[in-house]
């Protein structure tokens, strides 16, 4: 074969890179023209070709390319103009780093592999970046021997070796969050038969390995169905499990959590497992149920507190005979009401001492350095706060009208007493005592059997299960209620102290 008709013929090959060689001007080349080539580099170059790999052959002392149709995309806008030119044209911006690698091959004779071996490259209008590939460069020999060129056999790693980048970071923000979440954390088989692992964080026992009974370990029996259907809607839908359920936590008690979790998919839509998080959500559980609670004791102490208005406004308009006498009995007395809330809320709803309801009812009426107190410091009951607090009012309502209140001099005594250790278990007993110098008379309109002493004789000692004397005299009056004592008073409050003698303002 003459040399005109090789160069004309040869390579052989319908791709892009063949045509270029045929059609390339080999003389202004240093490998000069492709008849002067060995045998066993033209051999070599039609392998390349032909092959489906990534391939580039780096010949003699200043590496000139030749490569294929598959590697000419790895170099971008460096093709066509790198074929048959010496590398060091084309790849200079990474030469420092590539020259060694060829010329350890070139000297040596050794093949140098590398997996996902970084490069920089300038492959796009001049801009730079770091490209990936797996490489084998290897000695392509002469007849005599000797190493005549470098094949490099390599495949852009790029996009793989940047996803698993990704896929680290974002494995690492994940563990991240993970170790600063408190939340229980937690991985299922596809069907949630199989429980792969449970970190716990203290609240429920922790699953290192896989459990098949896992149902057995966190749920009770009679939650299972609810969960389980729960969990069947997830899987069939390919959706988020949420649900708020019991426990059992690592201490055998039961809590509750707030479990969500998603599925993994694989490439095909598929289920490849479920990761979730469940929240500690037993004290807001318990809190919303003692809300619930306190809502309804609420409910019942208003409607309680209605009853009451509403029994006020019944025996109040019974006995009225003047419209803005009826407004003013009414709203005095719904203040006095008012003012026995003040004082349950004032303390948690846990009742009110004895002597600050007196004072805290005998306010409105002043003159409190004429008002003695005597008794015990005792808590009382919540029935008991609102109707002494009632008897009270109308005792200190009377007063001021019609009796010590009335007068400069007149004083008011109220005394209380429970039973001591030594006597057998009594009553308590109230007494409001108040004297005068001179007796006011009352006024030929005030009725005998007021709604003050409803409240007095009838209201009160009934509401208590207990008894009331309502004695008046001449500059004289003395109230007295006797109920039991478990009706009245909070009795570990109790404090005996039933010597002190004091006036009002404590």
């Amino acid at each position: 074969m003459v040399d005109g008709q090789l160069t004309s013929a040869w390579p052989h090959g319908g791709g892009e890179v063949a045509a270029l060689m045929r059609d390339h001007r080999w003389d202004s080349s240093p490998l000069g023209p492709p008849s002067a080539w060995t045998p066993s580099l033209r051999t070599t170059v039609d392998m390349l070709l032909a092959a489906q790999a990534e391939i580039v052959l780096f010949c003699g002392p200043e590496f000139v390319a030749l490569y294929n149709d598959a590697y000419a995309p790895t170099i971008g806008d460096k093709h066509p103009r790198a074929m048959g030119r010496p590398a060091r044209e084309n790849w200079a911006e990474l030469w420092d780093d590539l020259e060694p690698l060829l010329s350890g091959v070139l000297t040596t004779g050794e093949t140098f592999s590398a997996k996902d071996r970084p490069f920089y490259i300038e492959r796009s209008g001049g801009v730079g970046e770091t490209v990936y590939f797996d490489i084998s460069y290897s000695a392509v020999r002469a007849q005599d021997g000797s190493v005549e060129a470098v094949l490099c056999i390599v495949s852009e790693t790029t996009a793989r070796v940047l996803a698993a980048a990704k896929l680290r970071e974002s494995e690492l923000r994940f563990r991240a969050l993970v170790n600063a979440s408190s939340d229980v954390i937690y991985r299922m088989s596809p069907d949630w038969q199989e429980m792969h692992e449970l970190d716990g964080r203290g609240f429920l026992s922790t699953t290192e390995g896989p459990a098949v009974r896992w149902r057995e370990a966190y749920l009770f029996s009679e939650d299972q169905p609810g969960i389980e259907a729960t969990i069947d809607r997830a899987i069939e839908q390919r959706g988020v499990f949420e649900l708020e359920h019991r426990v059992r936590r690592a201490d055998g008690t039961a809590g509750w959590t707030l479990s969500r979790a998603i599925p993994i998919l694989d490439e095909d839509g598929g289920i490849r497992e479920w990761f979730g998080m469940a929240a500690d959500v037993t004290a807001r559980r318990a809190s919303e149920q003692h809300i619930q609670l306190l809502m309804r004791e609420v409910n019942h102490r208003v409607k309680n507190q209605y009853a009451v208005i509403l029994s006020m406004i019944r025996e109040t308009v019974k006995r009225a005979t003047d419209p803005r006498l009826f407004e003013q009995q009414i709203r005095e007395r719904i203040m006095a009401l008012s003012r026995s809330h003040d004082l349950l809320v004032a303390n948690d709803w846990r009742g009110a001492g004895m002597s600050e309801l007196v004072r805290e009812h005998l306010k409105p009426f002043a003159h409190e350095e004429r008002v003695e107190l005597s008794g015990p410091d005792v808590t009382l009951r919540l029935a008991a706060v609102q109707n002494i607090g009632m008897a009270l009012h109308e005792l200190g309502t009377n007063a001021t009208k019609y009796g010590a209140l009335a007068a400069d001099t007149g004083t008011i005594r109220v005394s209380w007493r429970v039973p001591t250790d030594t006597e057998e278990r009594g009553d308590f007993e109230l007494v409001w005592e108040e004297r005068t110098a001179l007796a006011p008379e009352p006024p030929e309109a005030e009725p005998r059997l007021g709604f003050g002493s409803v409240v007095l004789q009838r209201v009160v000692p009934t509401s208590l299960s207990g008894s009331a004397s309502l004695e008046r005299q001449p500059g004289f009056v003395r109230w007295t209620l006797s109920a039991p004592l478990g009706n009245v008073i909070v009795e570990e409050a109790v404090m005996p102290d039933a010597a002190a003698l004091s006036k009002m303002p404590a």
